[in-house]
């Protein structure tokens, strides 16, 4: 599989806003999953880490990480931050795919297990929706090892969402 995004180098605005704890596509920047792909790909956080979203699309989120030394911790293998972020943002882009434009979000508990450390490679993060309610959404992803043609999963993820209401709410006298 191709880990090469077509819309890598497009330039748009972050989605992660200063002060708020939400991930959201605000509707006049974030019209389509495109935009949203661009600006994801294009935050300070993901060119940190050099993190690409490869795919965000009917409840599916897949990111991608080429391992370099940047990523390791002292006993050189892949930090597991880098991995849970990777996996976090993959669940992410599988929400933010079915969720009306401009809707804030959150993780709001994810649980990780690491199976095999990492050297090389390709870091590929594949997710995907268990159950979506009115506030609260369940996913689950697996991180695999991409080395060529061999693919091995090296963690998997299971996490909450918080989704807030798009509704006003009213104020109680």
């Amino acid at each position: 599989m191709p880990l090469q995004s077509a819309i890598r180098n497009a330039k748009s605005s972050a989605l992660y806003e200063e002060g708020n704890h939400y991930m959201s596509q605000p509707e006049e920047t974030f019209s389509s999953l495109e935009a949203i792909l661009q600006g994801v790909n294009n935050s300070g956080y993901a060119q940190l880490l050099g993190m690409h979203v490869e795919m965000i699309q009917d409840g599916q989120g897949m990111v991608s990480i080429k391992v370099d030394a940047r990523l390791m911790h002292p006993q050189m293998i892949v930090h597991g931050g880098v991995i849970f972020s990777l996996a976090d943002t993959a669940m992410s882009m599988a929400l933010l795919s079915i969720i009306p434009p401009g809707t804030l979000f959150s993780t709001i508990e994810a649980k990780i297990n690491y199976l095999q450390p990492v050297r090389s490679g390709v870091l590929l993060a594949d997710a995907n929706i268990v159950q979506r309610g009115n506030s609260i959404a369940v996913l689950e992803g697996t991180v695999y090892n991409v080395n060529g043609e061999d693919k091995q999963a090296i963690a998997r993820v299971l996490g909450t969402f918080h989704i807030a209401s798009s509704r006003p709410k009213s104020k109680k006298n």
